[in-house]
């Protein structure tokens, strides 16, 4: 999260520093847009007719040593409420030295087993994978982290939107966090996506714009994958194949209704490293799509090639107001003025307003009434939010390296019944 600075009007005709004031107003014009599409995060997503017609599932999770978390997430799947004779869920098992395989075993999942120390990560798991699987006797394949728990709904509110939205091939279904109360930390993560599912998913779906992929609680048709394929490179394999739906003419749909919890880390370090790993693949895709992306609107006028590139642009639009910010420090602290682009002070007292805001509208909108509950974690949130540019920073130094992936570790292994009970409680 950056947030973005003000210009005092008379400075714009000083021609001193003519190529910064370009840079500030397309900076300008960046946040004004995004301020736009996000207001219609505002409009309630509508329900979703029953389908009449059930669909096939096979229901994915890469797993690499997950003995603590992995029971339960299946105990959520084997509790849906679709119909058990309509979905196969098939464990990978990648490099585990654990009991991961046992525990899949036990609850029923097939177990596919890979050994390819070369090549770690999620991303070639599952394109591993899916290999693996017979595709043909599926129409959409569900994607879940071992870590996730499951909605008892989930499966079927998927299916009821692939029904009522048959040009639909992928889709994003809604993120909330499993653990938000265990840390400081884990409340901002929570604080971030519900403030991201409505005024960045949905608002992006009630414009008609593509939605990004989470990396986990989606489905994909089998249709899609074999006529794509998984030919992903970057860490970030779940932002790679969105740009890669999009520049076939395709979107991502998001599902408002189909809920998977997962789980954030508990510390800082942990945090450090999962978003350096996702800027790391954000800049990779930006390099390598952006400017597919940029040609497709240009040639074709379609505004979702344009929102999908500005949003591959989001690390450099941070990185650049960082660097102006940090010039208009130098100016002041030499010349005791500042000439050309960007006023500090007011930079400041933006980012807290709008972390303000961010913890009240967030919250309110997902109780569906005004709440104030969780005001008083606006600093932490701001130092969260701010917390990103580092991390930029780092990523975009380490994109060119898509091979050292690093594990997040999970130890949460509440069931899906008292989570669902405890979030009953805390409205």
């Amino acid at each position: 999260m950056v947030y973005p600075s003000f210009v005092a009007p008379e400075e714009w005709f000083d021609h001193s520093f003519e190529p910064l004031k370009i840079l500030a107003f397309l900076l300008y014009c960046f946040w004004v847009y995004q301020t736009c599409i996000a207001l219609r995060g505002f409009q309630y997503p509508r329900s979703l007719p029953k389908a009449k017609k059930f669909l096939r599932f096979a229901v994915l999770i890469p797993a690499h040593n997950e003995e603590k978390v992995l029971g339960p997430l299946l105990e959520s799947l084997r509790a849906q409420t679709y119909p058990k004779e309509l979905f196969d869920i098939y464990v990978v098992c990648d490099a585990c030295t654990d009991r991961t395989k046992d525990i899949a075993l036990s609850r029923g999942a097939f177990v596919l087993e890979r050994n390819d120390p070369q090549h770690p990560g999620k991303t070639y798991n599952v394109g591993w994978a899916l290999a693996q699987i017979p595709l043909a006797s599926y129409d959409a394949i569900a994607l879940f982290d071992a870590d996730n728990l499951v909605h008892p709904e989930f499966l079927a509110k998927m299916n009821d939107y692939l029904e009522a939205h048959k040009d639909a091939e992928v889709v994003q279904g809604y993120l909330e966090t499993k653990n938000p109360d265990y840390s400081w930390l884990t409340r901002m993560y929570a604080l971030a996506y519900w403030y991201a599912n409505r005024f960045w998913q949905l608002a992006r779906a009630n414009w008609g714009l593509s939605a990004t992929l989470g990396g986990t609680g989606l489905v994909i048709r089998t249709s899609c994958i074999t006529r794509l394929g998984w030919n992903l490179k970057s860490l970030t394999e779940d932002l790679e194949f969105s740009v890669q739906v999009v520049l076939e003419g395709g979107k991502v749909h998001w599902n408002e209704w189909a809920i998977t919890y997962d789980e954030k880390p508990l510390r800082y370090a942990s945090s450090h490293r999962q978003r350096t790993r996702w800027m790391q693949g954000h800049c990779f895709v930006l390099w390598r799509y952006g400017w597919k992306l940029l040609k497709k609107f240009l040639t074709s006028g379609n505004l979702q090639y344009l929102d999908y590139f500005l949003y591959l642009l989001t690390p450099l639009s941070i990185v650049l107001t960082t660097v102006l910010v940090a010039l208009e420090t130098i100016e002041r602290g030499t010349h005791g003025n500042v000439p050309f682009v960007l006023h500090l002070y007011l930079w400041v007292p933006v980012a807290f307003i709008q972390s303000a805001y961010q913890v009240v509208l967030g919250p309110s909108l997902k109780e569906g009434r005004f709440t104030l509950r969780y005001l008083p974690y606006f600093v932490l949130y701001t130092v969260y939010g701010l917390s990103w540019i580092p991390i930029v920073f780092l990523g975009l130094f380490l994109s060119w390296n898509q091979k050292r992936w690093v594990k997040t570790e999970h130890s949460c292994s509440i069931s899906i019944g008292e989570l669902l009970e405890e979030s009953s409680v805390s409205k």
